[in-house]
């Protein structure tokens, strides 16, 4: 950069204060533009000292840096980062154009110019790429030049060195660790465009070895989560063009290259005019219709460590060849670690791949109603089973019994409650996921089973704990020591007698670990809760649901949580009073909490016990009490009313009836009302108007911005009294009747809402004419 700015040499020049003083010299009170091409130094530090003089130009000086890796911008404070993608349509083809032809007028060439509209889709958008393949199409003008390369493969073209592949190369070359060049080259494998998952994927990897050990205590899925993230990072595969959320595809230059990288190793053989497999093949992916090749060379494969066998099942006569086809083929290999029937759904597993003792990851979409074979617990070695699309609601027969000896097993996607059938599971200490487990009173289905299951991540649903033994049995279990749980739901059956003690004594011993965000109680016939639940043990709670807990009378004082974001109470019958212990007795109580709802409480009758210093809810989007009917006086509501959905109802069906537009989700109407600008919304739906005045204190009316009345069959006319109550309401903007069947006139008089610009009428038929004195 000196030797710009001063335009002779400075190379006698070594201390880096020197050359610094000297820079910032030349450069002060001057505006500058300095670009930094093709940067690939990810140390932050040399960056900041690099970048020292360059604070004394003038205002208006910019510096302008390309790379490939976007942790270079984010290490240099970029304020506004440019993701180069391909040129488009016409802007490409006629940059390819000049490229392939030269000085030469393409209208003298029409039979080249289709084949170089052709060989321009290819190239997906990339400059690179065409001066690449342009340049070799302009060094001859004739057809059979530019059709073989048409159906060349890019990287066998000779290349340049300012070409696309050494480019690309070189992105491959600065991966930092070999284990991450063996991941990308298994995406060669696949075809292209092959839309994949990042779990599927690493699971894969793991099976093969390629990924290396980590820190201690590191699991191998963290690694290869490391692996995918370095590699989306490194722009190797983008996110899949099919809108998908969770797909990936990798970029067909990039595909080119993995193939380029993969020599002899990987083998596609997807037509009948495939090439050969080599002896030396380690993966192979092969059509269901190509199996016959595959079954004529499978005596040489004696290393083949990956199948992927793709395809659909055809008429009864196909699938029985193919079925035979499968067996023999498999019977002759022996050291396979990763099997998929990739879109081909088997109706029984192949016997011979009960010998497969190196085998250590297995995907069968599945038939309707496969069961899996007793010889699977043969495979000590797999590490994941998936039969993905097996029908949920068909559970067909139990797990065999030895499933438990598979001590390596990492991740089973079968049927949660088919799992739950697997005797002594607490064997399977490497296990990743358990969805459910079923307590029974027979031996090896006893919540001690859980107890050395420390992997367990995600959701883990316990049910039947009606039958549960004593306090110590359930201690057994140590939940409390599964700190990677995100999700708990207890479930009891409430089958024979209910023993409210002995719930009390079950629910007290299951004590999560402080790291759960979500808990869920259903059924549980305790007259309290557990102690864990009143201290601030569960502190990174961010969802709980009680439901069905008929005995419990007093609730936890849950507003002491810091993250709690959502919270739902159905169906606690005994609950009468929400006083101030609900609130956990800080000056801000639900810090965080965004969604709040009560739903058939039947005996609630007062809401009450706010302090006059205390902030409540200062978050709240949604407030919802449904079928509460004995519910009287004032609702609790947020100090501030920002955005504040309330929902009140006395219909059983409501929750059931359009329930993803009315309930739980945020409606699309609200969305376009254009209300983003609106301070402060508060915003109602109900379908008893008779709650308005009992439940609605007058002070919150002013806030009203949108009020909904909905499936209110008992409203026919309004009262007098109910006539005031909407005329208080002086920042109503969007008033709404849906479904009163009954009401025959709306409101007498609507113009004192001066601020009402909109008024929708829908199911209502009985409605036949405007209010009386006008709107």
């Amino acid at each position: 950069m000196l030797e710009s700015v001063c335009r002779d040499s400075r190379h006698h020049l070594t201390n880096l204060d020197t050359l610094q003083e000297i820079l910032k010299d030349k450069l002060k009170d001057k505006q500058f533009l300095i670009v930094l091409d093709d940067v690939w130094n990810e140390v932050r530090s040399g960056w900041e000292t690099l970048r020292k003089p360059f604070h004394f130009g003038k205002k208006g000086s910019r510096v302008l840096v390309t790379s490939r890796i976007p942790m270079v911008a984010k290490n240099m404070g970029t304020r506004a980062t440019v993701i180069l993608k391909g040129l488009k349509g016409a802007d490409y083809w006629k940059f390819f154009e000049r490229c392939a032809f030269g000085d030469a007028n393409p209208d003298d060439h029409l039979k080249l110019k289709l084949i170089g509209e052709r060989i321009a889709n290819k190239l997906v958008g990339s400059p690179l790429a065409a001066k690449t393949v342009g340049g070799a199409l302009k060094s001859k003008l004739e057809e059979e030049h530019w059709r073989s390369i048409m159906e060349s493969k890019l990287w066998q073209m000779q290349q340049k060195e300012d070409d696309i592949f050494p480019a690309l190369r070189l992105s491959y070359e600065h991966l930092p660790t070999s284990g991450l060049k063996q991941c990308f080259v298994y995406f060669s494998l696949f075809p292209k465009n092959y839309c994949f998952e990042k779990d599927r994927l690493v699971r894969m990897w793991m099976a093969q070895g390629f990924l290396q050990p980590g820190e201690q205590g590191r699991r191998p899925e963290d690694v290869g989560e490391d692996y995918f993230d370095e590699l989306l990072h490194r722009s190797f595969f983008q996110d899949s063009l099919n809108g998908q959320s969770g797909q990936y595809v990798v970029h067909d230059l990039l595909h080119q290259l993995a193939e380029s990288l993969s020599a002899h190793e990987y083998c596609r053989v997807e037509d009948d005019e495939s090439e050969e497999i080599p002896d030396r093949v380690r993966h192979v992916y092969v059509s269901a219709s190509n199996l016959a090749k595959l079954y004529e060379t499978a005596p040489k494969l004696k290393i083949l460590r990956s199948l992927v066998v793709n395809g659909s099942l055809l008429d009864t006569v196909a699938k029985s060849k193919l079925m035979d086809f499968i067996k023999v083929t498999l019977k002759r290999l022996k050291r396979l670690r990763v099997i998929v029937f990739d879109g081909l759904a088997l109706d029984v597993l192949p016997e011979s791949i009960g010998h497969m003792r190196h085998l250590r990851y297995l995907e069968v979409p599945g038939g309707q109603f496969i069961d899996l074979p007793k010889w699977i617990c043969r495979l000590y070695q797999l590490q994941g089973l998936s039969l993905q699309f097996c029908s949920p609601l068909h559970l067909g027969r139990p797990l065999p019994r030895g499933m438990h000896r598979l001590v390596n097993m990492r991740y089973l996607n079968i049927n949660p409650e088919k799992v739950s059938t697997i005797i002594e599971i607490g064997k399977l200490r490497s296990l990743q996921e358990l969805r459910e487990f079923h307590v029974r009173k027979t031996k090896g289905y006893e919540l001690g089973q859980l107890r050395d299951m420390r992997q367990l991540r995600g959701q883990l649903s316990i049910m039947n704990l009606d039958m549960a033994g004593s306090a110590s049995d359930c201690r057994a279990a140590e939940l409390d020591n599964k700190e990677h749980l995100s999700a708990l739901h207890l479930y009891w059956g409430q089958l024979g007698r209910i023993d409210n003690d002995k719930h009390e004594e079950v629910l007290e011993a299951l004590r999560p670990h402080c790291n759960l965000t979500e808990l869920r109680i259903i059924g549980y016939m305790g007259t309290k809760s557990p102690s864990w639940l009143e201290t601030s043990w569960l502190s990174n709670l961010e969802h709980i649901e009680l439901e069905g807990c008929q005995s419990w009378e007093v609730l936890p004082p849950l507003g002491q949580l810091p993250f709690l974001k959502i919270l739902h109470l159905k169906s606690l019958k005994l609950v009468k009073h929400i006083c101030s212990g609900f609130y956990g007795g800080h000056r801000i109580a639900f810090p965080l909490l965004e969604e709040l709802l009560f739903s058939d409480m039947g005996e609630w009758r007062q809401w009450s016990g706010v302090k006059a210093s205390s902030q409540l809810f200062p978050c709240l989007r949604r407030l919802q009490i449904d079928r509460c009917h004995k519910l009287r006086g004032s609702l609790v509501l947020p100090t501030v009313l920002e955005r504040l959905h309330v929902v009140l109802s006395d219909d059983v069906t409501w929750e059931s009836y359009k329930k993803p537009h009315v309930v739980l989700s945020d409606d699309v109407i609200w969305e376009s009302s254009e209300t983003n600008d609106v301070p402060a919304i508060l915003k109602l739906s109900i379908d008893n108007i008779s709650l308005l005045t009992d439940c609605l204190p007058a002070e919150c009316l002013a806030s009203l911005y949108r009020l909904d009345v909905v499936y209110c069959s008992s409203l026919e006319s309004f009262t007098d009294e109910q006539e005031k109550w909407l005329h208080r309401l002086s920042s109503l903007e969007e008033l709404r009747f849906s479904d009163c069947d009954n009401l025959t006139r709306l409101p007498t008089d609507l113009s004192s809402l001066a601020l009402l610009k909109t008024l929708h009428i829908e199911g209502c038929p009985k409605i036949d004419s405007q209010p009386e004195k006008g709107i």
